[in-house]
């Protein structure tokens, strides 16, 4: 290498290191520049999932809360209906309801009445009797079924055991066709309604039994199985 080259090269290193080190200094400062960027975006990435973790949280809480209420609500709104069913059931507690007798424009009710007294062997006098009419029912095709109201419940009692036992049919009462004569509770429509569910069912799993008693609508599987009360219609979900 030539003597003036050398020289040369060494009067040019001095600028040409600090040129070096100015450009590194400078590309050192990007640097932290774009770490410090990069860290305080990190850093607001980090707070901004800190806050929707706890926005979550509350609105998972406030969730749990709406499904709570939710839930109570429906229990409140179950045990009210069971209040009202109960209510328009005890107010049926001295009635009856007659089912298949014929209707005639000329009829008397009370014979009627006093007619069934006489098959069931309950004599059913007009003082007994509180009122007797017939309701429609809600096929307007269907025969109204006939309602009585005793004065007693007693008396009550005595021709619903009496019914379970006899075999009454439209006959005993002078028509020709000799179809059954049904003699049951007087049932309010939301009971009527949740023990037509329970038969339905009672019917598709095979059981044996299904009834009411004193407004009560009641399953049983066979004989020696324990009897099932439906009060709801998730109770009819136990005939399984």
């Amino acid at each position: 290498m030539p003597e003036d080259f050398r020289e040369e090269l060494r009067k040019e290193m001095p600028d040409f290191k600090t040129k070096l080190e100015r450009e590194l200094r400078t590309e050192m400062r990007e640097f932290r520049k774009s770490l410090e960027f990069m860290n305080d975006e990190l850093e607001k990435t980090k707070k901004e999932q800190i806050e929707l973790l706890k926005e979550n949280k509350a609105l998972k809480e406030a969730n749990a809360k709406l499904a709570a209420d939710c839930e109570m609500l429906k229990k409140q709104s179950s045990e009210h209906e069971q209040r009202l069913t109960a209510s328009e059931q005890y107010s049926r507690n001295r009635n009856i309801e007659i089912k298949g007798i014929a209707q005639s424009s000329d009829e008397k009710l009370l014979k009627t009445l006093h007619r069934v007294g006489e098959l069931l062997n309950v004599p059913i006098d007009e003082s007994d009797v509180e009122v007797c009419r017939r309701v429609v029912s809600k096929n307007v095709k269907d025969t109204p079924n006939i309602v009585a109201q005793f004065k007693s419940r007693s008396k009550r009692v005595m021709v619903l055991q009496k019914a379970k036992k006899m075999r009454i049919t439209s006959e005993d009462f002078g028509h020709s066709q000799g179809t059954p004569v049904f003699i049951n509770e007087h049932l309010s429509p939301a009971t009527k309604h949740l023990l037509g569910m329970a038969i339905a069912k009672k019917k598709a799993q095979n059981w044996r039994f299904g009834w009411t008693s004193n407004g009560k609508i009641l399953a049983r599987k066979e004989e020696s199985a324990p009897v099932v009360r439906i009060r709801t219609a998730q109770d009819v979900e136990k005939i399984v």
